[in-house]
Protein backbone atom coordinates (compact mmCIF):
# COMPACT_ATOMS: atom_id res chain seq x y z
CA UNK A 1 0.00 0.00 0.00
CA UNK A 2 1.53 3.35 -1.01
CA UNK A 3 -0.73 5.58 1.25
CA UNK A 4 -2.78 7.47 -1.14
CA UNK A 5 -5.96 6.57 0.72
CA UNK A 6 -4.33 7.86 3.93
CA UNK A 7 -3.37 11.51 1.81
CA UNK A 8 -7.61 11.38 0.61
CA UNK A 9 -8.24 11.24 3.46
CA UNK A 10 -6.50 14.10 4.85
CA UNK A 11 -7.64 16.06 2.44
CA UNK A 12 -11.01 15.52 2.54
CA UNK A 13 -10.72 16.38 6.39
CA UNK A 14 -8.89 19.74 5.84
CA UNK A 15 -11.40 20.62 3.16
CA UNK A 16 -14.58 19.67 5.49
CA UNK A 17 -12.77 21.92 8.59
CA UNK A 18 -12.08 24.95 5.51
CA UNK A 19 -15.62 25.06 5.00
CA UNK A 20 -16.86 24.61 8.75
CA UNK A 21 -14.50 27.06 9.79
CA UNK A 22 -15.77 29.34 6.95
CA UNK A 23 -19.41 28.73 7.64
CA UNK A 24 -18.45 29.47 11.75
CA UNK A 25 -16.97 32.59 10.91
CA UNK A 26 -19.70 34.13 8.56
CA UNK A 27 -22.27 33.23 11.55
CA UNK A 28 -19.95 34.07 14.18
CA UNK A 29 -20.01 37.54 12.36
CA UNK A 30 -24.02 37.44 11.50
CA UNK A 31 -24.52 36.79 15.09
CA UNK A 32 -22.85 39.83 16.23
CA UNK A 33 -19.95 38.26 18.23
CA UNK A 34 -17.08 40.06 16.16
CA UNK A 35 -15.56 40.93 12.99
CA UNK A 36 -12.11 39.29 13.88
CA UNK A 37 -12.11 35.71 13.86
CA UNK A 38 -8.54 33.59 15.43
CA UNK A 39 -8.16 30.12 15.80
CA UNK A 40 -9.09 30.39 20.49
CA UNK A 41 -12.35 32.44 19.73
CA UNK A 42 -13.73 29.35 17.18
CA UNK A 43 -12.58 26.46 18.72
CA UNK A 44 -14.97 26.75 21.20
CA UNK A 45 -17.86 26.35 17.56
CA UNK A 46 -15.77 23.78 16.24
CA UNK A 47 -15.09 19.59 16.19
CA UNK A 48 -11.55 19.85 15.48
CA UNK A 49 -8.00 20.85 17.04
CA UNK A 50 -6.99 24.29 17.64
CA UNK A 51 -4.37 23.53 14.68
CA UNK A 52 -6.61 22.33 12.45
CA UNK A 53 -8.39 25.38 12.76
CA UNK A 54 -5.57 27.60 12.09
CA UNK A 55 -4.43 25.34 9.21
CA UNK A 56 -7.72 26.51 7.67
CA UNK A 57 -7.66 30.10 8.31
CA UNK A 58 -4.62 30.30 6.35
CA UNK A 59 -5.65 28.14 3.74
CA UNK A 60 -9.17 30.44 3.85
CA UNK A 61 -6.32 33.48 3.29
CA UNK A 62 -4.76 32.08 0.84
CA UNK A 63 -8.29 31.22 -1.18
CA UNK A 64 -8.98 35.06 -0.17
CA UNK A 65 -12.00 33.70 2.11
CA UNK A 66 -10.28 35.50 4.68
CA UNK A 67 -7.91 39.04 5.04
CA UNK A 68 -5.22 39.32 7.76
CA UNK A 69 -6.27 41.75 10.59
CA UNK A 70 -3.62 44.64 10.49
CA UNK A 71 -1.57 44.44 14.08
CA UNK A 72 -3.25 41.61 15.47
CA UNK A 73 -1.28 38.32 15.11
CA UNK A 74 -2.89 35.13 13.57
CA UNK A 75 -6.54 37.25 12.89
CA UNK A 76 -8.64 37.44 9.99
CA UNK A 77 -11.17 39.16 8.78
CA UNK A 78 -13.88 37.98 6.23
CA UNK A 79 -13.50 39.27 2.87
CA UNK A 80 -16.33 40.21 0.12
CA UNK A 81 -15.85 36.35 -0.94
CA UNK A 82 -15.92 35.30 1.92
CA UNK A 83 -18.64 36.38 3.29
CA UNK A 84 -20.71 34.71 -0.04
CA UNK A 85 -19.01 31.43 0.18
CA UNK A 86 -19.80 31.17 4.12
CA UNK A 87 -23.43 32.34 3.25
CA UNK A 88 -23.82 30.05 0.54
CA UNK A 89 -22.21 27.54 2.94
CA UNK A 90 -24.17 28.31 6.12
CA UNK A 91 -27.43 28.73 4.11
CA UNK A 92 -27.31 25.00 2.49
CA UNK A 93 -26.12 23.35 6.44
CA UNK A 94 -29.55 24.79 7.58
CA UNK A 95 -31.54 25.29 4.82
CA UNK A 96 -34.90 23.13 6.32
CA UNK A 97 -34.29 25.12 9.44
CA UNK A 98 -34.22 28.95 8.14
CA UNK A 99 -37.05 30.43 6.65
CA UNK A 100 -35.69 34.03 4.62
CA UNK A 101 -38.25 37.01 5.57
CA UNK A 102 -39.60 39.04 2.77
CA UNK A 103 -37.39 40.57 0.55
CA UNK A 104 -33.88 38.45 2.25
CA UNK A 105 -31.67 36.23 -0.09
CA UNK A 106 -31.92 32.11 1.11
CA UNK A 107 -29.42 31.99 -0.50
CA UNK A 108 -27.03 33.53 1.26
CA UNK A 109 -25.40 35.06 -2.42
CA UNK A 110 -26.94 38.60 -1.71
CA UNK A 111 -24.73 41.65 -0.32
CA UNK A 112 -27.42 43.91 0.76
CA UNK A 113 -29.99 45.00 -2.26
CA UNK A 114 -27.40 44.42 -5.15
CA UNK A 115 -28.29 40.93 -6.25
CA UNK A 116 -26.06 41.42 -9.61
CA UNK A 117 -23.86 38.42 -8.31
CA UNK A 118 -26.93 36.18 -7.48
CA UNK A 119 -26.83 32.75 -8.29
CA UNK A 120 -29.69 30.34 -9.53
CA UNK A 121 -30.84 29.60 -6.18
CA UNK A 122 -31.93 33.30 -5.68
CA UNK A 123 -35.13 33.43 -5.84
CA UNK A 124 -34.36 38.04 -5.84
CA UNK A 125 -32.57 38.05 -9.06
Amino acid sequence: MNGEPDAHAAALEQLIDREEVLEICYWYQGEGFGETFTAGVLAPFLHCSPSAIETALDALTRLGCLGPVAGQAAAYRLTRSGRQQGGRLFADSFADLQKSAHGECAAGCCDGDDHSACGDDCALH
